[in-house]
């Protein structure tokens, strides 16, 4: 049976013995040069490791969708269609923008607490219109 040649390869290329030389050359020109750290071998390392992948944002698969060709049934981020949500759609407060649990009767205004209700008594009616303008809910007063 043939004898199968080992792994590793031989360096006796022409360029690298120039590299060689070149090395050997700039160290005692230089001095001994700075430790490379990527080319010590490491045996705690796994060499077999790889970095896991890392996922895309949904911009990023849109992209990656649109310069795809693909049939019209295909289902797609871009063509999915989905029933409207049960959930109650959420409410934030006008002022802060944190949820808002409350609702003042006079103004109309969402509030986050009690400290936001105590500076939504205080507003003038032209800026609590500017709130409710805020959010397409400006009332109009004759």
């Amino acid at each position: 049976a043939p004898k199968k040649s080992s792994s590793k390869k031989s360096n006796n290329s022409p360029i690298t013995k120039a590299k060689q030389q070149s090395n050997v050359v700039e160290e005692e020109l230089l001095g001994p040069s700075p430790l490379n750290l990527s080319t010590i071998h490491k045996p705690f390392k796994n060499s077999n490791y790889k970095t896991p992948k890392k996922s895309k944002n949904l911009k990023q698969i849109l992209a990656a969708e649109r310069t795809q060709e693909l049939a019209l049934d295909v289902p797609t981020y871009q063509n999915i269609e989905c029933p409207p949500s049960v959930l109650p759609q959420k409410k934030y407060c006008d002022v802060t923008g944190l949820e808002a649990k409350y609702t003042d009767p006079k103004t109309g205004l969402r509030y986050h607490n009690s400290e936001i209700y105590q500076f939504i008594r205080t507003l003038s009616v032209p800026n609590v219109q500017a709130y409710l303008a805020s959010r397409n809910a400006a009332v109009v007063l004759k």
